[in-house]
């Protein structure tokens, strides 16, 4: 059985880069010989010499858990459906402790994930701290939390 790859998709320059953020952010890549395998299998054709271009344009740098993106504090915040797209990736598991919120997530993306929280501007939401795969969101009160869990269970799809 022969496995086919996707006709190229036609995209421009802002559409690829825009691929590329959400590659990053959906996956741990540690390459661009990777980084350009994930996007033909999106069908999205590029050489590494365009793809190290759009990396320095968009800022993002390596660390010890792959390709990372700026955090940029004039950024806009995550629409529902991108914190939806980001629970629906990043998320293992979701927990309480007492006024306490606990995400765990796929290595190296507890980060990611708080930031996108951070900026959303989700009123239940007190501040977050996060380790590597451990995220933990300070709410005012464990009714708070509770209802915390129900919002961000319900946007990415899962139950308790």
């Amino acid at each position: 059985m022969t496995v086919r790859k996707p006709e190229p998709v036609p995209v421009g320059k802002q559409g690829r880069q825009q691929i590329i953020c959400e590659l990053i952010v959906t996956h741990e890549v540690h390459s661009q010989e990777q980084l350009v395998e994930l996007l033909s299998e999106k069908g999205i054709e590029t050489t590494q010499t365009t793809l190290s271009r759009d990396l320095t344009e968009l800022k993002v740098f390596k660390g010890p858990n792959g390709y990372t993106l700026p955090q940029s504090e004039l950024s806009v915040p995550p629409t529902t459906s991108e914190l939806k797209r980001f629970l629906e990736t990043l998320l293992v598991s979701i927990d309480q402790a007492s006024n306490l919120v606990v995400l765990k997530t796929r290595p190296g993306r507890a980060q990611i994930l708080g930031y996108e929280l951070d900026r959303g501007g989700i009123p239940l939401v007190v501040g977050t701290l996060a380790g590597d795969d451990t995220l933990f969101i300070a709410t005012r009160s464990e009714q708070d939390a509770h209802q915390l869990i129900e919002e961000l269970q319900e946007l990415a799809g899962v139950k308790r």
